[in-house]
C-alpha cells in the first residue's frame, strides 16, 4: 500500500470516527450551534455516506433554529462537497464495503461515483457471498436437524428421502457459493 493510500485512509477512518461523535447534531445546544465549524461538519457529514445534502441539512438547520441560531448553510455545502470528493474514491469504496454498508447508488456525483464503485463493488460482492455462505451453513444446521427428526419420529421413507433431497441440494449450492468466491 503506498504512503499516499494510507494516508487518505488514515484520514478516512479519523473522519468517519468524528462524524460518529458528531452524529448526533440534533441534540446541538446553542453554543453548540455557534462554535460548530459548519464547512467541517458538511465535510464529516458526506463521508458518512448515507442521507443527502438537502436531509442532512435541513436537521442541522432545525435543530439549531430552535436554539435561535442560523446555520451557515453556504460553509456546510461546500464542506459537504469536499467531503464527497474524499468519499467518492476507490479507497473509501473499499472500506465502505468491508465495514458492511450498503452503498446507495447516486450518492457521490455521476463523475465520482465510477471511481468509488471501482473499490466498492468487488468487495461488496464477496461480503455478500459470504453472507450467503453464513445463511446456507445455518439452513444446512436446521435441514440436518429436520431429517434427525424425521428419523426418530420414524417418518415414511419417502418424507426422509425428500428431507435428504434438500440436505444435498442445500450443500450442493453451499460448494458452489465456495468455489465462486474462492476464485
Amino acid at each position: 500500500m503506498s504512503t499516499r493510500t494510507h494516508q487518505r485512509l488514515s484520514r478516512l477512518a479519523l473522519v468517519l470516527s468524528c462524524s460518529l461523535l458528531l452524529g448526533a447534531c440534533a441534540g446541538m445546544d446553542a453554543q453548540e450551534c455557534r462554535d460548530t465549524d459548519w464547512a467541517y461538519l458538511g465535510q464529516l457529514d458526506a463521508m458518512e455516506g448515507k442521507l443527502d445534502l438537502e436531509t442532512r441539512a435541513r436537521r442541522h438547520a432545525r435543530a439549531c433554529k430552535k436554539n435561535g441560531v442560523a446555520m451557515d448553510v453556504r460553509a456546510y455545502q461546500q464542506g459537504w462537497m469536499r467531503g464527497l470528493r474524499d468519499f467518492c474514491t476507490p479507497e473509501s469504496g473499499k472500506a465502505y464495503a468491508e465495514s458492511g454498508r450498503q452503498f446507495q447508488m447516486g450518492y457521490c456525483p455521476a463523475q465520482l461515483e465510477a471511481a468509488f464503485l471501482q473499490g466498492y463493488s468487488p468487495v461488496r460482492e464477496r461480503y455478500e457471498m459470504q453472507q450467503a455462505i453464513v445463511e446456507l451453513e445455518r439452513r444446512i444446521a436446521a435441514k440436518k436437524k429436520e431429517l434427525r427428526e424425521a428419523r426418530d419420529a420414524k417418518n415414511s421413507a419417502s418424507h426422509i428421502a425428500y428431507v435428504q433431497k434438500g440436505l444435498r441440494d442445500l450443500q450442493l449450492e453451499l460448494v458452489k457459493l465456495k468455489l465462486k468466491l474462492a476464485q
